[in-house]
């Protein structure tokens, strides 16, 4: 993940699970993750990793879908004088509720994109997001899989001015990947027969560790269902897993460590690992 927490980049990402406390008691065993206090916002905490902010962890509210990791995105002005969630609105996508203000935070609003896939929108407010990218323990890229990649592409090149990279297919599946400014932070999946059947649209969040199949293995062991075994791609080795409430991540331990800059991943390797 080469950019993060400047305007339309990725910027925090939180699960929203149905028993936090038994989410934070998981994390805080597979990656030591430890909470933190979210003022102004009852019911929120802080993922931390060696001090620093990684993502946030919340109840899921009642009636809503699964247990589920979301990422979000620093909404900024883009010119036009339109809100984020108006530009949402008119690349056809949905905002799912009233933004959350927390002073001296941020302003938090859910959307769903043109397929269905759920992100947030976040105009900070004294917290720019995440502390610490790419070291083991934080984040290091993110994956959106969808039954609309035409679709998706125009969605996210309108909303945030995205760059869409069409990368080299790998065993004939086609990804693309996402950056800003010609720095890369994720990429994007064509949802095929390969997938599991029932997947929906939907964003995967990839957290680095130092060792791939030892951290599977410690999901495994608390719990989590091992969704696709460690894989060996160029930029390093990963596993998708699903906690014990059924939240969907990734685990991802680079050839090379880099603390703040670098894409764990190139576009076809990823995409045939992933599909099978």
């Amino acid at each position: 993940m080469k950019t993060w927490n400047v305007p339309s980049a990725p910027c925090w990402a939180d699960l929203s699970a149905a028993d936090p406390r038994a989410a934070a008691g998981f994390y805080a065993r597979l990656f030591g993750w430890e909470l933190g206090e979210v003022p102004g916002l009852e019911g929120y905490r802080a993922f931390l990793s060696e001090g620093a902010p990684v993502g946030g962890l919340g109840p899921r509210r009642p009636g809503r879908r699964p247990s589920v990791w979301r990422p979000y995105f620093v909404a900024g002005p883009d010119g036009t004088g339109e809100s984020p969630a108006e530009r949402v609105a008119l690349a056809r996508g949905k905002v799912l509720g009233e933004p959350v203000e927390v002073p001296g935070v941020c302003r938090a609003t859910l959307c769903a994109d043109s397929s269905g896939a759920v992100f947030g929108l976040w105009e900070p407010d004294g917290h720019q997001g995440f502390g610490r990218v790419n070291a083991p323990g934080s984040p290091a890229w993110l994956d959106l899989a969808t039954t609309d990649p035409d679709g998706s592409r125009g969605f996210y090149t309108e909303v945030f001015g995205w760059q869409a990279r069409r990368a080299a297919p790998g065993a004939g599946f086609p990804y693309t990947e996402w950056s800003l400014g010609g720095q890369p932070f994720g990429g994007m999946t064509p949802i095929t027969e390969a997938f599991p059947a029932g997947t929906v649209p939907r964003w995967l969040v990839y957290v680095a560790v130092r060792d791939c199949d030892a951290a599977a293995a410690r999901g495994a062991r608390l719990g989590a269902n091992v969704l696709l075994p460690p894989t060996t791609i160029e930029p390093g080795r990963f596993s998708v897993l699903a906690d014990p409430q059924g939240a969907m991540f990734a685990v991802i331990a680079l050839a090379r460590e880099e603390s703040g800059e670098g894409r764990p991943a190139t576009g076809g390797e990823r995409a045939a690992a992933i599909m099978g």
